[in-house]
């Protein structure tokens, strides 16, 4: 009986550990693009991300910026939103993870 028991918590934590928590988004850089494109461009070009030596130095450090200028500009953005944009700059500009 033990042994079953067991084996049913093995079964359902292979369950919830397969499955993203409920409410968490797997952040999107196409939707990152969107909120960037129609947010940041006015006053960014690419250029801004090509500074030597670059104001985001990981991605800790972008995320720190895309927060401040999200609170600059007022804009409700959820922490999804930040993290999208975070993942689709990283890839369009920064790729922290090569």
């Amino acid at each position: 009986m033990r042994a079953m028991r067991l084996s049913l918590i093995a079964l359902m934590a292979g369950v919830v550990l397969a499955f993203p928590a409920a409410g968490v988004e797997t952040p999107n850089p196409e939707r990152g693009r969107a909120l960037y494109e129609n947010h940041c461009v006015v006053c960014h070009t690419s250029k801004v991300h090509r500074r030597n030596p670059p104001s985001a130095i990981d991605r800790e450090a972008l995320r720190y910026i895309v927060k401040v200028w999200v609170e600059e500009q007022k804009l409700r953005w959820r922490a999804e939103d930040i993290e999208d944009v975070v993942l689709y700059l990283d890839r369009a500009h920064y790729r922290f993870d090569k």
